[in-house]
C-alpha cells in the first residue's frame, strides 16, 4: 500500500499496471510505501511492468522477514 501523494506519473503507472496484470497495484499489496518512499515505489512499479512480474513478487522473501 502506498501512503503518499498521487501524481500524474503514478496515475499513468497505475493504468499501465492494471492493463498488464488485470488488477490495481495496491489491490493486493502487502508491501508498504510512505510518502518519502515515492521514488522507490515508482521504480518498483516500473520494474514490475517491464519484467512482467507483479510488484509483490519483486520481494518474495518479504513475508519471511516478519
Amino acid at each position: 500500500m502506498y501512503y503518499g501523494k498521487m501524481t500524474k506519473e503514478l496515475e499513468y503507472l497505475y493504468s499501465e499496471y492494471e492493463k498488464k496484470f488485470g488488477h490495481n497495484v495496491d489491490g493486493i499489496l502487502d508491501l508498504e510505501y510512505s510518502d518519502c518512499d515515492y521514488h522507490d515505489y515508482v521504480k518498483d512499479i516500473k520494474k514490475a511492468i517491464n519484467t512482467f512480474t507483479p510488484i509483490y513478487d519483486l520481494y518474495p522473501d518479504y513475508d519471511d522477514e516478519f
